[in-house]
């Protein structure tokens, strides 16, 4: 808006003031003065009705509203502008030329009230984040996620699938209730039996979330039976032809399988240890370096994995993991949840905490059959290199399983910065009887009774 000269002829020689003590249309005290940022003059761009609400329990607290067209402009006296005491004082005037009489008012707010413009049908309200609705949470985290699968970078997306992973929910709480319910049932049945607290304890913890097992067995290879660990349909799929051609061809190990990725190095490296691949040892040697690939392959690949049936569904799957769709298909019947996908036509599985604890307890138990029971220092560390644990944690996962962990040197004085250990499934030895399974099993700690003072 220009500026406007003022010549001294429109103003009289004298003006007098008068001081308007007049209510205003809020009920305060004084009327409103108000300003646009955006430069929308009323008049001018367009006419205007205005609104103003007032609140009875404060003094000068009065929200504006002028509604013009589909855009309303709100004004508060609450507002960042009107924070704090004001710096000076505003007053409206209006001036009749004819008389030389200007009435004046003080405005009722101390300040000049800034007006927002604001579009109908949308909510500036606060997002009420307290009150919101669990659909419509649910609704906003699956678009966020949306987003980040969209235009997320890899460490973005990384960091959401750990933090989807850690979650507490009804999917990975299954064995914390099963536990739950089986304390339950062995207190009922002790009440009736009449069974002493150790005889609980015994019951209870002879029950293992571990791979299928025997405890009462006595050797190592009727503690784990490979056949019972693989899935059906995977067991006569597994690439075993390959790996007999492996260990009598090394070129053919090296220049065909590991360069082309085929099996990780974690298998590969096993092979020279097979000095006689006949028999029935070799044989189930073998099958073990068979499954043992794709399950390194899927507990170091991601927790999801989206088969979509538009570009090949699981045949394109499998040739991107390098995974025998047959291998595959019985892999995710087995460790992972099978759920519709976003788009048509599409399948997500993802695997839960404990099913990803559960997948690799299965790797480490193949990878013991596939070492004969029992992996040496240097098999020790590619393992733990490949799956990415520290020592600590691979010794507790393999303690579960029953096995004896001691501290072990790499052959050859290779020096590592990181402990290592030799690991064996039922060691043979003298006792009598021989020790089990279940003999081998971590003890359930308990803490100790307080005594009473």
């Amino acid at each position: 808006m220009g500026k406007r000269k003022v010549s001294n002829k429109d103003l009289p020689e004298a003006i007098d003031l008068q001081h308007v003590e007049a209510p205003s249309t809020s009920g305060r005290t004084g009327p409103l003065a108000v300003y646009f940022p955006s430069g929308f003059q009323p008049g001018k761009h367009g006419n205007c009705t205005w609104e103003v609400h007032s609140n009875t329990a404060r003094q000068n607290d009065h929200l504006v509203v002028a509604r013009t067209g589909d855009v309303d402009f709100v004004g508060s006296c609450r507002s960042v502008d009107a924070a704090g005491p004001p710096i000076c004082k505003y007053a409206v005037g209006v001036l009749d030329k004819a008389s030389g009489v200007m009435r004046y008012a003080e405005m009722g707010t101390g300040n000049i009230v800034r007006m927002e413009p604001r579009a109908r049908g949308v909510n500036y309200g606060p997002t009420g984040a307290r009150t919101e609705q669990e659909d419509d949470r649910q609704a906003r985290i699956l678009q966020n996620k949306k987003l980040v699968h969209a235009f997320g970078s890899q460490r973005r997306k990384r960091q959401m699938e750990q933090k989807e992973s850690a979650k507490v929910g009804d999917d990975n709480v299954a064995a914390q209730a099963a536990v739950e319910d089986l304390l339950a049932a062995a207190g009922d049945k002790a009440a009736v039996a009449k069974m002493t607290k150790d005889d609980v304890l015994k019951a209870v913890s002879n029950i293992r979330h571990i791979p299928l097992h025997h405890p009462e067995a006595t050797t190592a290879a009727a503690a784990y039976r490979l056949e019972e660990l693989v899935p059906e349909e995977a067991l006569e799929a597994l690439e075993v032809a390959r790996l007999r051609r492996a260990v009598e061809d090394d070129s053919y190990r090296d220049d065909v399988l590991r360069a082309k990725g085929i099996f990780p190095d974690v298998v590969l490296d096993r092979l020279p240890l097979i000095t006689k691949p006949d028999g029935p040892a070799a044989a189930r040697r073998l099958r073990a370096m068979a499954f043992l690939g794709p399950l390194v392959s899927l507990y170091t690949g991601r927790h999801r994995l989206n088969v979509d049936s538009r570009t090949g569904g699981l045949k394109q799957l499998s040739g991107r993991m390098r995974i025998q769709e047959d291998v595959l298909r019985g892999c995710l019947g087995r460790f992972y949840n099978r759920a519709k996908g976003e788009e048509e036509g599409s399948e997500l599985y993802s695997r839960t905490k404990e099913q990803a604890r559960m997948l690799l307890l299965h790797l480490l138990v193949v990878a013991l059959i596939a070492d004969d029971y029992s992996l040496g220092a240097r098999q020790f560390e590619a393992l733990r290199a490949a799956l990415k644990l520290t020592p600590q944690d691979l010794v507790a996962h393999f303690k579960e399983l029953g096995c004896t962990c001691d501290k072990a040197a790499l052959p050859g004085g290779d020096k590592s910065p990181l402990k290592q250990y030799k690991v064996t499934l039922l060691p043979p030895g003298t006792a009598q009887p021989p020790r089990t399974l279940a003999d081998m099993f971590p003890k359930l700690q308990l803490a100790r009774a307080r005594a009473k003072k």
